[in-house]
């Protein structure tokens, strides 16, 4: 996991785990289980989920586990304001692609380009990875914002929920 947003080191600062290290502007934080408190939160502002009957160690152990995925959490201000990550596809011909999912900024804080710098550093982590394209699914509504950062409306997309 890396954090995106400078935030200097402060005795209130909500309970992510203590694996701290300051690296120039940005706060590099590793997360732990009990972090999903402070994440899960954020990510309902996105998807509403019932997070109450989820076995919390199993969905970390899957998180942990996927090497394929990289995520970034945003801190502004001692509080975490942003999540977002980018899953790696290794394709059978030598390629990589990536996909951009669960971006999200709390609505408190919106409009300041937040969601920007976090675009622009999965972008770069794909980049980093050899992705030969990116591709995310989104709004309508939020069209102009990733038009804004680089991507274009291509084709349909669909999915099946099960």
């Amino acid at each position: 996991i890396k954090v995106l947003f400078p935030a200097p080191l402060a005795p209130n600062r909500p309970s992510i785990s203590p694996l701290f290290k300051c690296i120039s502007t940005l706060l590099s934080i590793t997360l732990a289980p009990k972090d999903l408190d402070i994440v899960f939160p954020l990510l309902n502002q996105l998807t509403e989920i019932d997070y109450s009957s989820r076995n919390k160690d199993k969905c970390w152990d899957k998180f942990i586990n996927n090497t394929s995925s990289s995520s970034i959490v945003g801190i502004y201000k001692d509080k975490v304001i942003a999540y977002g990550s980018i899953i790696i596809d290794n394709k059978i011909r030598g390629d990589s692609s990536g996909h951009i999912e669960d971006i999200v900024v709390d609505k408190n804080v919106r409009g300041k380009n937040f969601g920007r710098s976090l675009i622009k550093e999965l972008i770069k982590i794909g980049k980093n990875k050899g992705c030969y394209r990116i591709t995310l699914f989104c709004k309508k509504s939020l069209i102009n914002f990733y038009s804004k950062n680089g991507f274009k409306v291509d084709n349909i997309a669909m999915k099946k929920h099960i």
